[in-house]
């Protein structure tokens, strides 16, 4: 019979008793359970997300959309946070942009192309029409640099025929902001006029914009607040003071070196406003038009004599002694009257003025100049020529007036040096992106070798080093034991050839004939120094 190390150690397992043959059974399938499971954790990918936090709704839109493109994820349980593997991100944000991924600000517009339920009143539809509003209000806020999110909120009453002047609408907006980033003036009043322009009959005085602190950031009453009115004002002045400042670095950058020149300006600035109206008359008068009415009544000549006599008589010689007297008895008349109606044009001017508030009264500028660096690298003062050509270019850039009672103060002075910057540290072998999968592997590998040395090969050789009791010495086969020693004792010394140091106790099972045969060659091939002993201590207990 040929020798077979398979077919020994078979034989070897089958010859151990039933609980020793399930107990090695159960540690062999542990250890190759244990084996596919570190296998599976070095091949699996690297999952990383693949949104923020998104709505159940949206969630379930995103799952569908990937399992159709064949796309594993997984979906952390208490955040609701989906991920994919790191390398097809780019594949399934490309799938899931094909319909409006990330939305984050409700469903829009979208919702009014779905179908529409049987027996839908107008009051629901009125309802998603506005809930459509604000959600597409929101997104377009929302993609703004500092908003991270944002949700809009409109207070419309229902128009109606029969009531003159209804209630005006209004609004509210809540945005969240990324940390560390604030909405600037121009962003704010962008926000509250892309809102007021949506929504119609809408003012932007009725529009509220708070942020994720419950701060307030628009105003609360517009124009007519006195508060209103200081940040205007102090905003305005910023606004020119920074615009000097630009002018003036502009011009001795270059001159003098970057960062070399430090500017502030202050402008004195007149808010008030004054309205005026003034009346003036010229001197010079022109005749525009005269009218002149006469009215003359003249006194009649009465009849004299005795009634009835001759009164066409013809008159007497006339008695020059007595014609200044006649002259004087003549009757005068009785009614005259003169009327002159003369129109003048004078030359009158009504003027109406509004002086717009922020009238510049004074400038006050400061500016500090560095030190120059030599040839040598020594830092030197510049010469008062130097900062005199300095001081009229600065006068020229910011429109120096000294009827005004503008001031400038040019100075030199060395800039402290700031410490020079360490260099960013080139990621090391740790923090490289392929460190991860290779260590995961390696790790994987020795964890199988150490599985295999340590456990899987000494439970192969624990499975067939099981050495059954001798057969009985009368069954005329050879002692597989060495003889027991007087006094019932085992020999301290005593090997046996099929496997450790046993003695021959009685009543044990005999074994097969080919099971020994066949332990007793694997003894020999295996370990031959041992088999070698064995056969020497019979011949020696022969005699």
């Amino acid at each position: 019979m040929a020798d077979n190390p398979i077919l020994n150690r078979v034989s070897g397992f089958a010859a151990q008793p039933v609980t020793r043959q399930m107990a090695l059974l159960i540690g062999m399938a542990a250890s190759v359970a244990l084996g596919v499971g570190v296998i599976q954790w070095a091949m699996k990918p690297d999952f990383q997300p693949l949104y923020g936090a998104m709505s159940p709704a949206d969630n379930a839109t995103a799952v569908s959309l990937l399992q159709a493109n064949g796309i594993p994820y997984t979906m952390a349980g208490g955040s609701g946070l989906l991920s994919v593997p790191s390398d097809q991100i780019p594949q399934a944000r490309m799938a899931l942009a094909s319909e409006g991924f990330p939305r984050g600000g409700g469903v829009g517009f979208e919702s009014l192309y779905q179908e529409q339920e049987m027996g839908l009143s107008s009051f629901m539809e009125q309802a998603r029409y506005n809930r459509a509003v604000e959600a597409e209000l929101a997104r377009t806020i929302s993609a703004m640099d500092s908003v991270k999110g944002a949700r809009v909120h409109v207070a419309a009453s229902k128009q109606s025929a029969f009531i003159r002047r209804g209630q005006e609408p209004s609004a509210s907006v809540m945005v969240s902001l990324y940390p560390g980033r604030g909405l600037s003036e121009r962003q704010l009043a962008g926000i509250v006029h892309l809102v007021a322009s949506s929504i119609p009959e809408l003012q932007a005085s009725k529009v509220s914009v708070v942020d994720q602190a419950g701060k307030l950031l628009s105003s609360e009453d517009g124009e007519d607040n006195d508060f209103g009115y200081t940040s205007e004002q102090f905003r305005l002045a910023q606004q020119l003071e920074d615009s000097l400042n630009n002018r003036i670095e502009a011009i001795l950058e270059p001159i003098l070196g970057a960062g070399a020149v430090r500017a502030q300006v202050t402008a004195d600035l007149d808010f008030t406003r004054v309205e005026s109206t003034s009346e003036q008359y010229s001197p010079e008068t022109i005749m525009r038009s005269e009218q002149t009415t006469e009215d003359l009544t003249l006194k009649s000549m009465a009849a004299e004599g005795v009634p009835g006599g001759l009164t066409d008589q013809p008159p007497g010689a006339a008695d020059p002694a007595n014609e200044e007297n006649v002259v004087a008895d003549a009757p005068s008349p009785t009614r005259e009257s003169r009327k002159a109606t003369r129109n003048f044009e004078m030359d009158k001017t009504i003027s109406h003025v509004r002086e717009v508030p922020g009238k510049l009264l004074r400038l006050s500028i400061a500016v500090v100049v560095d030190y120059v660096s030599d040839e040598d690298g020594n830092r030197t003062a510049l010469e008062q020529d130097r900062l005199d050509e300095i001081t009229a270019l600065v006068r020229e850039a910011v429109g120096f007036d000294e009827a005004r009672g503008d001031t400038v103060s040019v100075i030199n002075s060395p800039f402290i040096v700031p410490a020079a910057l360490e260099e960013i540290p080139e990621p090391g072998l740790l923090e490289q992106d392929w460190i991860w999968p290779v260590s995961r592997g390696a790790l994987a590998l020795i964890a199988l070798l150490m599985l295999i040395f340590t456990v899987i090969r000494p439970l192969i050789r624990y499975s067939t080093s099981y050495t059954p009791p001798p057969p009985p010495p009368s069954d005329g086969l050879p002692q597989l034991v060495s003889p027991v020693a007087p006094g019932g004792n085992i020999n301290e010394d005593t090997v046996a050839l099929s496997g450790p140091a046993q003695a021959a106790l009685p009543g044990t099972t005999t074994p097969a004939y080919h099971q020994s045969i066949a332990m007793a060659r694997n003894v020999v091939n295996e370990q031959p120094a041992r088999a070698a002993y064995v056969v020497k201590n019979w011949m020696a207990t022969d005699g």
